[in-house]
């Protein structure tokens, strides 16, 4: 009986031959498979996360900056409703009949001391309904000339217009942004709407108009080519601004399933990538959207090379295996002759797939470091902020100035402080954009000498085309020497730019104070310091403390007023304390004023008191009346003023204890909250900082300061003990165990218990058992 061909090919020596060669080198191209498809797999992810996450970064930093500007612009309007002067124009329903004329331009130039240098406010307008006029710091307007000739709403008549102003109340609220005609010119904005008066009662509407163009510059960073579209969308999911067309719709991504994160193509976004993050503090969500292969282009580059370099190892295995096969089997010689001619000069070792890999990641540290410059070059706007905010006097408590300055990595740590203004005359005589570009020069000029001058004792900030804020700290010593050392810096200031500016310059200083929380107070008086240079002085250098005690009127200016009102809501004690002895030692014992004087200074001590209480909701008690009726009968005006300011205590005190009360409340709900549910996996800060409606980091820092604990290290300890009592106590597997304790898988328990405990989870239970045995 004859044999079959085919087994004629496999004799025992053939069998050998395969068992030594064949065998390995089949296992050795599985090995390189599996190693090459692992080292795929996590390149992929790498590469996918740092191009996905550069997307949220950018949207976070344009959040933030918005924050910011969102913030001032909510100062703005809370200092224009808390104005007494603004707050009494707003019952004149005759404007231009006997007095009410000068209390027209009265008021239009109280609106003087709000201008503001956002460029993301274009301006702001007061709408009053009694009179029907419209004031700014520019402009006195009638409302039916206003519309008609300054500002309109495309598709929208006068009367529309004037009902949606007036018949509802408006709260801190951002209308999306609409086509307007402003000063005869189309323009596409966003208006910021706060209604004045009560919500049954509006008296009136502030406007200020927000530059949508300002808002799309920020996402200038996003490649939305191909389709791509972005958003910026409010806490009810209008769309506020948006670059491109939004496919999607406010209902398909409606429900955001986290504050931030990224969406992956599917119907419900048509098909896009959707990147977005949430303001904590606003509620507004940014969104971009953009075509996968836009985001991912080096990631499906990387899948492209993978996939060739695989194909490519397939192949030339393949040529191995039929060159072997020729050797050993004739009946497989045509086959392996047909495909060497057909792939002739193809069987060649490939390149170097790392290479691959080393350029696209090579890429992704290009692009972050050009996103690490794009968020130093966003530090000055954030630096000028808190410059502005701490010349306004916005800040409550050192820890708001702490947290920015470590922000900034700036040091301010002193034993004094004082500010000082330089105004450059301009020796340039021609106007417009001559002596502006003049101003410029001579301005960078002097702050580079500034900064040599300085070093770490002080820092600059420009406030004006021709002037420059100085903050001086001082670093240790006393007073005296401060201010020698300051006269000894302008002194050689003065000799560095003789010669190099066209004509001096004038420095005005305001008095040395020990916190931060009081240079609003020392701005104020080199303001004064620098008034009286200019009117009445040609010295070079003029300390406030120099100038002539002029008691004409009392001292009781507006920022005084509201970081009062904002001490005392705040509960700060010891601040409130300091500045209400610092009003009374200027009025008091710097100031020689008469009683008349006197009385109407404790009018406006006891009117800023009132509006405490009334924006508070509480009920003035009898004292707060008797003190009223003291007030134009008293002849012992410091008394009254100490009767005042121990009111301004209590309530301070009243509003503290009851802050520290809700405190324990809280603390104790978080606490049984914990104890109740660390058995959900998914419960961390976000989600119970969500559920309160608070802010994730301030959350953690309140349940620091309570407990003593890390919000996360008291879960776990929860988790840890829960997991130690099932494991002595109980049978119960390892996998059954740490779903009970709240973690999603085994491994993720065995690796948290050992890391607590430095034992395994077996381990552990081995151990006690045997113990207790």
């Amino acid at each position: 009986m004859t044999r079959h061909p085919f087994k004629r090919l496999l004799s025992l020596r053939q069998h050998r031959w395969f068992i030594r060669f064949i065998i390995p080198y089949g296992f050795f191209m599985l090995l390189t498979l599996l190693l090459g498809y692992l080292l795929y797999d996590r390149t992929y992810e790498v590469v996918e996360n740092e191009v996905t996450g550069a997307n949220l970064q950018l949207l976070d930093q344009v959040r933030d900056t918005l924050d910011r500007r969102i913030s001032e612009i909510d100062s703005i309007a809370f200092q224009i409703m808390n104005d007494p002067q603004i707050s009494g124009f707003q019952r004149i329903d005759k404007p231009f009949e006997g007095a009410n004329t000068y209390r027209v331009l009265e008021t239009q130039q109280r609106l003087y001391s709000y201008n503001v240098s956002n460029n993301f406010i274009v301006d702001y307008f007061l709408f009053f309904k009694n009179s029907g006029l419209v004031l700014s710091s520019k402009t006195t307007y009638e409302m039916p000339r206003f519309y008609n000739q300054l500002l309109s709403y495309d598709g929208t008549d006068y009367e529309t217009w004037r009902e949606e102003l007036f018949d509802r109340y408006y709260n801190r609220e951002f209308q999306p942004v609409r086509q307007v005609t402003y000063q005869n010119k189309p323009r596409t904005m966003m208006t910021y709407m706060q209604s004045m008066g009560y919500p049954n009662r509006v008296n009136g509407a502030i406007a200020i108009l927000v530059d949508n163009s300002q808002l799309l510059s920020l996402l200038q960073g996003v490649d939305l080519s191909q389709g791509g579209w972005a958003s910026i969308r409010d806490r009810e999911g209008r769309v506020i601004s948006s670059i491109g067309q939004d496919m999607t719709g406010p209902e398909g991504i409606a429900e955001l399933p986290a504050r931030r994160g990224i969406l992956k193509p599917s119907e419900g976004t048509d098909g896009m990538m959707i990147s977005y993050t949430t303001s904590p503090d606003t509620g507004w969500s940014y969104v971009v959207a953009q075509p996968p292969h836009v985001v991912l282009e080096k990631v499906l580059y990387i899948k492209k090379i993978t996939f060739a370099l695989v194909g490519l190892f397939l192949f030339i295995g393949l040529l191995l295996a039929g060159w072997l096969a020729y050797r050993n089997s004739r009946p497989l010689l045509g086959i392996v002759t047909t495909l060497n001619e057909r792939v002739s000069g193809q069987a060649q070792r490939p390149g170097d797939v790392y290479g691959f890999i080393q350029q696209a990641v090579s890429g992704l540290i290009d692009n972050n470091r050009q996103l690490e410059l794009e968020m130093e070059k966003q530090a000055p706007l954030v630096w000028d902020t808190f410059f502005e905010r701490l010349l306004k006097g916005e800040f409550v408590t050192m820890q708001q100035i702490n947290t920015l300055l470590s922000h900034q990595r700036v040091d301010l740590h002193g034993k004094g402080y004082a500010i000082g203004i330089i105004r450059l005359r301009g020796g340039c005589q021609e106007a417009g954009e001559n002596r502006l570009r003049h101003l410029d020069l001579e301005r960078v000029l002097v702050k580079e000498a500034l900064r040599d001058l300085l070093g770490n004792e002080g820092y600059v900030h420009d406030i004006a085309e021709d002037r420059i804020t100085l903050l001086l700290v001082d670093r240790g010593g006393s007073v005296d020497d401060f201010q020698s050392r300051i006269a000894s810096l302008i002194e050689h200031l003065h000799q560095q730019m003789e010669g190099v500016l066209s004509e001096r310059i004038v420095v005005a200083l305001g008095g040395t104070y020990r916190s931060l929380l009081e240079m609003s107070s020392s701005y104020e008086e080199a303001r004064q310091a620098l008034f009286h240079t200019e009117m009445h002085s040609s010295r070079k250098i003029i300390w406030f403390e120099e100038l002539p005690n002029e008691s004409s009127g009392y001292y009781f200016p507006g920022e005084i007023e509201v970081r009062l009102m904002n001490y005392t809501k705040a509960g700060e004690s010891d601040e409130l304390a300091r500045l209400l002895e610092g009003i009374r030692e200027e009025n008091f014992i710097r100031r020689h004023l008469p009683l008349s004087m006197q009385q109407l200074f404790l009018c406006e001590v006891a009117g800023c008191l009132v509006k405490v209480h009334d924006q508070l909701q509480a009920e003035q008690p009898e004292a707060v009346r008797t003190l009223f009726q003291q007030l134009t009968s008293t002849t012992d005006p410091h008394e009254l003023y100490k009767a005042l300011a121990d009111r301004f205590a209590q309530m301070c005190h009243t509003l503290d204890q009851r802050k520290k009360s809700r405190n324990h409340e809280l603390v104790d709900m978080m606490v049984e909250s914990l104890n109740k549910r660390y058995k959900e996996p998914d419960l961390n800060l976000d989600k119970l900082a969500d559920e309160l409606g608070m802010s994730k980091v301030y959350l953690s820092q309140f349940f620091k300061e309570q407990t003593g604990t890390n919000f996360s290290d008291y879960l776990i300890q929860l988790r840890m003990r829960r997991a130690k009592e099932l494991l002595v106590g109980t049978s119960q597997p390892i996998n059954r165990i740490a779903e009970l304790a709240g973690y999603y898988s085994s491994n993720t328990f065995c690796r948290a218990f050992k890391r607590e405990t430095g034992l395994s989870a077996t381990a552990y239970r081995s151990l006690e058992t045997g113990n207790q045995l």
